[in-house]
């Protein structure tokens, strides 16, 4: 370096020493005890007064539910109540034909004869399977 230049920098000594704190500039060190004491729970004015505005903000909002829900109900339940109703009317025209064929009253007694004998030989098969697993 030049020595215009060093003459402009500054002595590091001189500059810590200029740096350094004066005994009344120094902190104070922290205290756990004035931690402890700030971190106590206290009741103010304002928390109660926070509190008791959420809850007031709750209630109503709960009643304006129930208002909602009141007001809304039937109109719900009757358009619930159409839908069911055109949905079994448009289900019943298919099984009209079917249900004209089970009324005759000879079908009935043919199909549960018809049932009783696949049971029974459905349980021959089994028996004669069992029989021959068993056996061998």
């Amino acid at each position: 370096m030049s020595e215009e230049r060093r003459a402009d920098l500054f002595d590091e000594g001189r500059l810590r020493r200029a740096l350094r704190l004066e005994p009344s500039e120094i902190p104070a060190r922290l205290d756990p005890n004035a931690f402890a004491l700030l971190a106590r729970p206290r009741f103010a004015a304002a928390t109660l007064a926070s509190a008791s505005l959420a809850g007031l903000a709750g209630a109503l909002l709960v009643a304006a539910a129930f208002v909602g829900i009141g007001a809304i109900a039937p109109a719900l339940v009757s358009e619930i109540l159409a839908s069911a109703i055109a949905f079994l009317a448009s289900a019943a025209v298919p099984i009209d034909g079917t249900l004209r064929i089970a009324e005759d009253p000879t079908v009935p007694v043919a199909v549960l004869v018809c049932l009783g004998l696949a049971i029974a030989y459905e349980q021959g098969q089994r028996r004669e399977r069992a029989h021959v697993i068993g056996s061998s």
